[in-house]
């Protein structure tokens, strides 16, 4: 096991980087009067990227990578970047003009997994990954969130994984993958994580420290309160088959824990050492090979919606940045950046759990047949040096090293998913649900409640409201008292209701979500 710290804010103490670029400047006026421009015009760029985004969960991991990286490489330089880079960098491009490395053009999606799986297991297309040059753009980023909630499938064995998104990103014909999870029990305890925390353990490039205002309390996953955060990180090649090495990182609150077959991450570590971290990696790898499969699976997830273009609602949500707009500071980066660099509205793609039939649990599911091996990794350099890719050809800012190295490594496998299909107890059983009709203005959804099937009040509300589009069914919570739960999350919602006479709410969808979900868990379980 490798440990690295997250975020740090730490200040160049006499870097390399820092002395080169100080002679850059004594000798280059043009030089000095841009890097004084860059550094007036880059906090403008950091708040406009962190704000610009939709704030479902797989949009918040990336700008917390985009953070982590921005960070790193002005204080400590490239070098400094954490394993994570090795994957992330896909979804990433070097801004020559800015000097940072930035998000790529994102396309967001929402749906429920089990009508997924549902989906997948009918077999309805050629289980031939090749499928996703033709359907995803090259370089563009397509991420999945995940609608869940306690029946959702989820991996069962000697701990239980859950899922709460997934990004793609396509270059050529290599698939850079990035699943956000859910683990209990952890493999890590809190006590022992924070045990870590406190004695440094593990590797800190620089002498970098775990992130002072992180505790365990940050590391559960939105939805899953009692889920330990996992990030799983692998490439994919779509036309050979391939899937390349592979990493997880355990959320330890303050630092994650990493267990990767990409053995270059253990640097320059004296050779005893690296024999045994290299020796805890293999063993505790294959505690995660099932969702290395479910994340082969779910590389299909752009041709699920493409089968369906009938049933896909485009929702309009705003970004911080939009709801912010008329703050001074946003107005200041507004006229900085210009409005294309500053969204105010992001569309998500929406696909309303209207697949959902009678499960069965447990279930068997086949990933695609693909083979495991792993031909090198890329390896970060200064973004002005050119190195070469793959192939031979010249690239900026990285170089790929080529490797030999053998291993034991399962490749993808059939797994079995799991799901709670109990009735709810209690005095009133019915669903809690969240819908929306595309016709409504950004981010205003209903929160209600019904004891008969979810899909059909929607078909009901779209006949009674006079809306021109139909409302769809975002999200639903099955619970033993509906109507206690419902007036809870109205409480709780009460700012955001635009009218005490109807169940309308003009807030995020994750805000809703957070708040049914942790509504539903106090009820059940009061706090002390």
């Amino acid at each position: 096991m490798v440990s690295f710290s997250k975020l740090q804010q730490v200040p160049p103490l006499g870097s390399l980087e820092a002395v080169h670029l100080q002679k850059q400047m004594d000798m280059d006026v043009s030089f000095q009067l841009k890097l004084r421009a860059l550094e007036k015009r880059l906090p403008r760029l950091l708040n406009a990227r962190l704000k610009n985004g939709s704030g479902l969960q797989m949009s918040k991991l990336l700008r917390s990578y985009f953070h982590e990286y921005f960070d790193r490489y002005f204080t400590l330089g490239p070098d400094s970047f954490p394993t994570s880079f090795n994957v992330v960098e896909s979804f990433m491009f070097f801004d020559r003009e800015n000097s940072f490395f930035d998000l790529r053009e994102e396309k967001e999606h929402l749906l429920s997994i089990n009508d997924y799986f549902s989906w997948y297991e009918k077999g309805e297309i050629p289980k031939d990954t090749q499928i996703l040059e033709e359907i995803m753009p090259q370089g563009v980023i397509h991420s999945y969130d995940i609608i869940s909630g306690e029946s959702s499938l989820r991996i069962s064995g000697d701990t239980q994984q859950v899922f709460a998104g997934v990004s793609l990103v396509r270059h050529g014909h290599e698939l850079s993958c990035l699943l956000l999870a859910g683990e209990h029990p952890p493999l890590i305890s809190d006590e022992e994580a924070t045990k870590m925390a406190r004695e440094g353990f593990g590797i800190n490039r620089k002498g970098m420290k775990p992130t002072p205002d992180l505790t365990t309390k940050d590391r559960y996953l939105d939805g899953f309160p009692s889920f330990v955060k996992l990030i799983v990180l692998t490439r994919f090649d779509v036309r050979a088959g391939k899937h390349d090495v592979r990493y997880v990182n355990l959320d330890c609150g303050p630092s994650f824990a990493v267990f990767t077959d990409d053995f270059s991450v253990f640097g320059d570590l004296p050779a005893i050492e690296i024999q045994r971290l290299r020796k805890i990696a293999l063993s505790e790898l294959p505690r995660y090979d099932d969702l290395f499969s479910a994340l082969a699976v779910m590389l299909y997830l752009p041709a699920f919606f493409a089968a369906f273009p009938q049933l896909v609602h485009e929702l309009k949500v705003s970004t911080t940045l939009g709801v912010m707009r008329d703050d001074k500071r946003v107005r200041e980066i507004v006229s900085e950046l210009g409005e294309s660099q500053c969204p105010m509205e992001r569309i998500i793609r929406c696909f309303p759990a209207a697949l959902e039939g009678k499960v069965t649990s447990p279930q068997r599911i086949d990933p695609p047949e693909m083979s495991f091996k792993s031909d090198g990794y890329w390896k970060t350099i200064g973004p002005q040096e050119v190195g070469e890719g793959k192939n031979g050809e010249k690239v900026f800012g990285r170089t790929w090293v080529s490797r030999h190295e053998s291993w034991s490594a399962r490749s993808p496998h059939s797994f079995m998913l799991d799901r709670r299909i109990e009735e709810p107890l209690g005095p009133d059983p019915g669903v809690v649900y969240v819908q929306r009709s595309p016709a409504l203005e950004p981010d205003l959804y209903k929160v209600g409640l019904t004891r008969r099937n979810a899909e059909v009040r929607a078909e009901e509300l779209s006949s009674a409201t006079g809306v021109p589009l139909p409302f769809g069914v975002l999200a639903k919570w099955s619970v033993g008292d509906c109507a206690l739960v419902e007036k809870e999350v109205h409480r709780r919602l009460a700012v955001f209701r635009i009218n005490p006479r109807r169940e309308f709410f003009h807030v995020d969808l994750s805000a809703i979500v957070r708040t049914i979900d942790s509504a539903i868990k106090d009820l059940v379980q009061p706090k002390h």
